[in-house]
């Protein structure tokens, strides 16, 4: 990471501490639901948080104008921390208050991914994009990687008991998470200074698109669709296959330290070898179509160190190639906005609709039995993801 200048080097450890903090509860926060109730309640509020999400997503560019990225992404910040500290107290309860919880969730991502990614776009190299996601990518799965493990053993040690509603591990997680988010309002600090977008909502039905970003808009269409859900359904489906959460977690880790290496690998290749997306592609659909085939140990560490070490190079390659094609647009960062905007919110609607007919699919049979065959359908999206990264590649050699 020495390469990198200081701005790049503070975003990339915001956003891996951010992904620490939410690894270490985010997947129990799902099986706390699921213990509590049943799959679709998790779906629903996966629902309630995603719709929100993308609410305020679209309310995001008004925000930008009157306040700065570093304070938006504060207050996404303190949102997160107060959205664990309610869970801290609401335990058992939790389940009544589905539809604030989601809203809260929603909210906190919000305001913290339009702020973050606005700020990215602006304080990166563009000539070395590749560079800078494939290191990002490596920070992130390396502190993701001893976040499950981390939190897994809070949850062991302190007991999943659960006493007059209440849960010792799981209220003891949810607190430290909610205190930790806390204590990163003041990591972020005070982010270098930027002028304000230029952006207005009309900009998302007059401004014209090229054809490299379209595809860009389609990549993103069928990431909403399966990436958020597949990590619901999966770290269930863990959790019956395993039934401990410190080794649920410890399998989330290691996944995650793989991606760490397959992140700095995907750093020094696809700078030179963008084609390397393929293993990505490739590698995330074989993972989840064996995992599928193999409800078992076997198939679960299958699939935890295929699509851990491959997907960097997709995740990477797609956000890397969204840049590009905002880059080739012969206009001034201020008057950009509204492309990640509309990113954004087709990215958000197609992840509400995933959760919708997932939630509609859960309707008709043994939910468990359900999940594990809805597997079968998502490795033709990675697949789809990698057809179109390979047609932007042709239209950035042009």
């Amino acid at each position: 990471m020495v390469s990198l200048n200081r701005d790049e080097r503070h975003l990339i450890l915001i956003q891996g501490f951010d992904y620490f903090a939410n690894g270490l509860a985010w997947v129990f926060v799902t099986i706390f639901l699921f213990a509590h109730s049943d799959i679709r309640t998790t779906i629903l509020f996966q629902l309630w948080s995603f719709s929100s999400l993308l609410v305020f997503i679209i309310l995001a560019g008004w925000m930008l104008k009157r306040m700065s990225s570093g304070t938006m992404m504060k207050v996404g910040i303190a949102t997160s921390a107060l959205f664990y500290l309610l869970l801290f107290y609401l335990q058992g309860r939790a389940i009544t208050y589905l539809v604030p919880l989601g809203i809260f969730s929603g909210f906190s991502g919000a305001m913290f991914w339009a702020s973050f990614n606005f700020s990215q776009y602006i304080h990166t190299n563009e000539d070395a994009r590749a560079h800078y996601f494939g290191y990002a990518s490596a920070v992130i799965n390396f502190l993701s990687a001893i976040a499950p493990f981390l939190g897994g053993l809070i949850i062991t040690i302190f007991g999943t008991t659960i006493y007059y509603g209440i849960s010792p591990g799981y209220a003891t997680l949810f607190l430290l998470v909610g205190l930790l988010f806390l204590g990163m309002v003041l990591f972020i600090g005070k982010l270098p200074s930027h002028e304000m977008p230029e952006f207005s909502y009309r900009h998302l039905f007059t401004k014209a698109r090229s054809p490299a970003w379209h595809l860009v808009l389609w990549q993103h269409a069928l990431l909403g669709l399966y990436d958020t859900a597949l990590s619901l359904v999966t770290g269930i489906l863990f959790y019956l296959i395993i039934r401990q959460e410190l080794w649920v977690g410890a399998a989330q880790s290691a996944g995650c330290l793989l991606g760490a290496v397959g992140g700095v690998v995907s750093a020094k290749l696809l700078g030179k070898h963008p084609y390397f997306f393929w293993l990505g592609s490739l590698g995330l659909a074989c993972a989840i179509l064996l995992f599928a085939v193999m409800q078992n140990m076997i198939g679960l560490w299958i699939y935890v160190v295929v699509s851990g070490f491959t997907s960097p190079f997709l995740y990477a390659s797609i956000s890397t190639v969204s840049y590009h094609a905002m880059d080739a647009v012969g206009e001034h960062w201020r008057h950009k906005y509204h492309f990640l905007m509309e990113r954004d919110i087709v990215l958000g609607i197609l992840r509400v609709v995933s959760f919708l007919l997932l939630y509609l699919y859960m309707a008709h049979g043994d939910q468990v039995v359900l999940a594990r065959h809805w597997l079968y359908i998502l490795p033709i999206l990675p697949l789809g993801i990698g057809i179109l990264l390979q047609m932007s590649a042709k239209h950035t050699r042009r």
